[in-house]
C-alpha cells in the first residue's frame, strides 16, 4: 500500500468503474488488480456489463463496495484475507487512476504527524512501571495521519468530523481512538511541553456517525409534555376491560349518559387490530413521537409544545418527513428512502396514537394525506422484499454458495477450534476471546441451519430455567440430538416452536454449551446466567405474558459475533436472511411445498407463498434445486434427511 492509499481526492468530476477498467487496460496495469475491479458487478449482484454504472469515488469503495460479501465471486479456503487482499488491490487501482488524472491533493503536514506518532512511541511501555502510554498506543493516531489534509496542529472539528463522515464504521472506530490519544495528549502538556508546538490547546468532541439522526433520548422531553403523552399511550393501549373501566368512572363522576354511549359508538366503528406485544407497540410509538420532535426541534418550535397535537401540525410532520428522506437520500450506507419502511411505519405509530389515543380524525386524516403525499417512500411489507430477493439470486446464481451456507457450522466450529487451541498454546487471551466468539457463531448458524429463528429468539434461548422462565434446551442424546422449544408467547405469531438440532449441528451445539461456554463466561469476566449466549443486557420487547432474566448478549453484540462468523463464510447473510435461505432451499427439495417451509420458518402459509410463491421465488428455487443437483448431490440428499426429520 502506497503513501497515498488514503490521500484526500481532489475532485471535480465524477468518474465510473467503466472508466477505470478502460484506463487500466490502456495502461497494462497489474491484471490480478483488473480481475478484482471485473468482480465488483457480481459482489453487488450485477450484471458484468453494469460495471459502467458503478461510482468509483475511494468514499464510495469503501462505504459500498468494500464491504460486499466475497463468497459470490471466490471459492478461497480463507474467504476473509481473500477479501481484504481483493479490496487493497482494486483500491489501490483507484489511487493510480486518480493520481494519472491529477486528482490527489498532496499530503500536508505528514511530517508533522510524524513527529507527534514518534513522540507517543517514545513514551510507551509497561504503564505498571511508570511509562505514560502502553506499547503500540501511536498506532492510534495512524489513521488521522492518513486522512486529514492538515498538521495535527491545525487540526478543527470541522476537519475530524468530515474525516469520520467519510469513513466506514469500522475505519471510524479506530478514528475515534486516536481523537482520544489527541485528547489525553493535550491534557498532558505540562508533562510534555513538546505537545504545545505539535496541537491545538484544546481537544476534541468524538464526531457522531454522518449517517445516522442525532439521538433523542425520551427523557430528553420536556416532563409536562412527557407526561401528557404517556396519558394518550395508555388510551391507545387500553384494553377492551380498561375501556369498560373508565367507562364506569365517567359515568360515576356525573357525565351525561348519552355522551358517553356516543363516544363508546364512535369507537367502536374504528377497525382494530388486537395488540399481543404492548411493550413493543410502546416503543414503536415512543420511536414515532422522538422522531417528530427531533424535526420539530430543529425548526426551533420546540418550546411552544405542550401537549401532542402540538407537535402533530402538517408542518412537522412534512419537516419529519422530508428530513428523513434527505438523510436516507444522501447516505451511502443507509437504505434507499423508496425501499426501506422507516417512514411508513413512523406515520403508522403516529396515525394509530391519533386516532387511538386522542381519537381525532381530522389528525387520522392528516396522517393519511401525508402518506398520499410521500407514496413513493411509503413501503410496506407485503411482497417479496429486497433482502429475500436478493438472497434467493445470490443462492440460485452460485451453487457453491448455497453449499457453503448448509456447510457453514462446520467449517466455522472447524475453524474456531484450531483457533482456541492455537491461542492457548500462545497464552493468548485476546485471540482466544475471538475463537470463542467464532465458535458461538458456530453455535448460532447450527440453530438457524436446523430451524431458522428471528434474531431476538436466537439471544432468547437458554439451557437453564428460572422462575417464570423454564430452559428452552433438552437434550435426548448426548451430542446427537437436541430440541429447542419455544412456548407461546415467546415466539412473533404466538405458536409453539420445537427446533430439532441433529447429527453434526448437536454436536457442535453440546460443545459450546457444555465446553466452551464457561471459558467465554470467564475471559468476558460476565455474571453466569441461564442464556446460552450469556451477556449483560436483558432481552428487548419483551411479551406481557413472558417473564425473562436479564443476562444474555445485546443485540450489537449478537450482530458483531454473527458477522465474525459470516465474514469467514462470505456470505454475506444477516441471521434473519437466513430464514429466506433456508425457505428457498426448502423449496427447491420440496417444490410448492409452502406448508412445509412456513412450518419450518414459524410463519403462516399464506405469508411464506406471499414471499416465495411469486415468479422470482419459485424461479429461484427451481434453479437452486437444478444447480444442487447437478454440483452437490450429497449435499441434496443430506438435507432431505435433516427436513424429513
Amino acid at each position: 500500500m502506497t503513501m497515498h492509499t488514503t490521500a484526500p481526492m481532489r475532485q471535480v468530476k465524477e468518474y465510473w468503474l467503466g472508466e477505470v477498467l478502460a484506463w487500466a487496460e490502456a495502461n497494462n496495469e497489474s491484471y490480478d488488480a483488473i480481475r478484482e475491479l471485473n468482480k465488483i458487478p457480481a459482489r453487488m449482484s450485477m450484471i458484468d456489463d453494469d460495471i459502467g454504472l458503478i461510482p468509483a469515488g475511494l468514499v464510495h469503495f469503501d462505504k459500498v463496495i468494500a464491504p460486499t460479501p466475497y463468497g459470490v465471486v471466490s471459492k478461497s479456503k480463507d474467504i476473509e484475507k481473500a477479501r481484504r487482499r481483493g479490496n487493497s488491490r482494486a483500491r489501490a487501482l483507484l489511487v493510480r487512476f486518480y493520481e494519472a488524472n491529477a486528482m490527489v491533493a498532496p499530503q500536508v503536514g505528514r511530517e508533522k504527524w510524524d513527529r507527534v506518532i514518534a513522540l507517543v512511541e517514545e513514551n510507551e511501555g509497561f504503564t505498571a512501571r511508570g511509562a505514560i502510554f502502553p506499547t503500540g498506543k501511536h498506532r492510534s493516531l495512524f489513521p488521522l495521519r492518513a486522512r486529514c489534509r492538515t498538521s495535527p496542529l491545525g487540526l478543527t472539528q470541522e476537519e475530524l468530523d468530515r474525516v469520520a463522515g467519510e469513513a466506514t464504521p469500522e475505519v471510524r472506530k479506530s478514528i475515534n481512538r486516536g481523537i482520544k490519544l489527541i485528547n489525553q495528549l493535550i491534557t498532558l502538556q505540562n508533562v510534555l511541553p513538546e505537545v504545545r508546538e505539535l496541537l491545538p490547546p484544546v481537544g476534541f468532541k468524538l464526531p457522531s456517525s454522518p449517517d445516522r439522526a442525532r439521538r433523542i433520548p425520551w427523557s430528553w422531553l420536556p416532563e409536562a409534555l412527557r407526561a401528557n403523552i404517556e396519558v394518550v399511550f395508555q388510551q391507545t393501549l387500553a384494553k377492551p376491560e380498561d375501556r369498560a373501566a373508565k367507562v364506569k368512572e365517567r359515568l360515576e363522576a356525573g357525565e351525561a349518559p348519552e355522551a358517553v354511549l356516543a363516544e363508546v359508538n364512535a369507537y367502536a366503528k374504528v377497525r382494530r387490530r388486537k395488540i399481543n406485544n404492548p411493550t413493543a407497540a410502546l416503543s414503536g410509538y415512543r420511536n414515532a413521537v422522538t422522531w417528530l420532535w427531533r424535526a420539530v426541534d430543529d425548526l426551533g418550535r420546540s418550546g411552544a409544545a405542550t401537549i401532542l397535537p402540538d407537535l402533530m401540525t402538517r408542518e412537522n410532520l412534512e419537516a419529519a418527513c422530508e428530513d428523513q428522506i434527505q438523510r436516507s437520500t444522501s447516505s451511502l450506507t443507509l437504505k434507499d428512502p423508496k425501499l426501506s419502511q422507516t417512514l411508513n411505519g413512523r406515520l403508522t405509530n403516529l396515525r394509530t396514537i391519533a386516532g387511538h389515543g386522542l381519537c381525532r380524525p381530522d389528525m387520522v386524516a392528516l396522517i393519511d394525506l401525508m402518506k398520499i403525499s410521500y407514496w413513493e417512500y411509503i413501503v410496506t411489507p407485503k411482497q417479496m422484499t429486497e433482502d429475500a430477493e436478493h438472497t434467493c439470486k445470490v443462492l440460485r446464481d452460485n451453487p457453491h454458495v448455497a453449499a457453503k451456507f448448509v456447510r457453514g457450522p462446520y467449517m466455522l466450529a472447524d475453524q474456531a477450534t484450531a483457533d482456541i487451541e492455537r491461542a492457548k498454546a500462545n497464552s493468548d487471551e485476546d485471540a482466544e476471546d475471538r475463537a470463542l466468539r467464532l465458535y458461538a457463531a458456530a453455535a448460532m448458524q447450527a440453530i438457524q441451519l436446523s430451524r431458522p429463528l428471528r434474531t431476538s429468539n436466537i439471544i432468547r434461548v437458554r439451557h437453564l430455567g428460572c422462575p417464570g422462565s423454564p430452559g428452552n434446551i433438552v437434550w435426548v442424546r448426548d451430542k446427537k440430538k437436541a430440541e429447542i422449544t419455544f412456548l407461546p408467547g415467546e415466539i412473533k405469531n404466538d405458536i409453539k416452536v420445537v427446533i430439532t438440532v441433529l447429527d453434526a449441528d448437536a454436536e457442535i451445539l453440546w460443545k459450546w454449551q457444555n465446553k466452551l461456554r464457561a471459558r467465554f463466561v470467564e475471559l468476558r469476566k460476565i455474571p453466569d446466567s441461564q442464556y446460552l449466549f450469556p451477556g449483560k443486557a436483558s432481552p428487548r420487547l419483551v411479551k406481557d405474558k413472558v417473564s425473562l432474566p436479564a443476562g444474555c448478549v445485546s443485540p450489537s453484540t449478537m450482530a458483531e459475533m454473527w458477522a465474525l462468523g459470516d465474514a469467514q463464510l462470505g456470505l454475506g447473510l444477516t441471521p434473519h436472511q437466513c430464514r429466506h435461505a433456508v425457505a428457498t432451499l426448502v423449496l427447491a427439495l420440496e417444490p410448492g411445498n409452502y406448508a412445509k417451509a412456513a412450518s419450518i420458518l414459524g410463519d403462516t402459509e399464506e405469508t411464506v407463498r406471499k414471499h416465495y410463491g411469486c415468479d422470482s421465488g419459485q424461479a429461484a428455487a427451481a434453479e437452486v434445486r437444478q444447480a444442487l443437483l447437478a454440483h452437490h448431490p450429497d449435499l441434496f440428499k443430506k438435507m432431505k434427511r435433516k427436513l424429513a426429520k
